[in-house]
């Protein structure tokens, strides 16, 4: 049947590590969601319906 992944110690760091970029990428979006000012929210939500 299936067995048990074993991990070394020193493979532990690979998961750690991309769990701790995919977090930073995440806050950083939020963050940057977050402080953006009204008008730029106006502007991008109305990006894909400009003509030029």
């Amino acid at each position: 049947m299936l067995r048990r992944i074993i991990y070394e110690d020193w493979q532990l760091i690979f998961p750690v590590v991309a769990l701790a970029v995919a977090s930073l990428v995440y806050l950083a979006a939020a963050w940057r969601a977050s402080r953006m000012k009204p008008a730029q929210a106006d502007r991008l939500a109305n990006l894909p319906f400009e003509n030029r």
